[in-house]
């Protein structure tokens, strides 16, 4: 079972740098097309589609740790219910642009709505990992 948690934990901890890589993009991505008044593109869904699936799996790997994981030094299991609380809202928020895709709304709103998405997805997101003791939240797993 040790090697099963050293590969989810990994995976959890690198998955994390992919996803700020992803959120970075796409805020810029938003901004800029918010700014210029760019006419929606299916490149605006595809990001994030990116964005929320990327966060998904990460969730899910989370999951997997909280179900299956003994809790790791320096925690408590107050620490991982704060962690798993506003990731999970993060969760849902990210999948709201979903429910707008099909809808009729100008291009400019398009834009703005991802880029509030994008935004208060990331707020929450640093809220639940803010709630982490010491260094823990920012440093990359290496098993050993």
């Amino acid at each position: 079972m040790g090697t099963l948690i050293d590969i989810v934990q990994f995976l959890h901890s690198w998955l994390r740098w992919i996803f700020v890589v992803v959120a970075v993009v796409a805020l810029v991505y938003f901004l800029i097309n918010l700014i210029q008044q760019k006419p929606w593109v299916k490149q605006g869904q595809t990001l994030l589609i990116v964005f929320s699936s990327t966060l998904s799996l990460q969730w899910l790997l989370g999951l997997v740790l909280f179900l299956l994981y003994q809790v790791p030094a320096g925690f408590t299991i107050r620490h991982q219910w704060e962690h798993l609380v506003p990731q999970t809202v993060a969760l849902a928020l990210a999948h709201l642009h979903f429910r707008w895709r099909r809808q009729e709304m100008p291009d400019a709103a398009r834009w703005r709505n991802g880029l509030v998405l994008i935004v208060v997805v990331l707020v929450v997101i640093v809220v639940g990992i803010a709630v982490l003791p010491g260094d823990r939240q920012w440093r990359f797993y290496l098993p050993g």
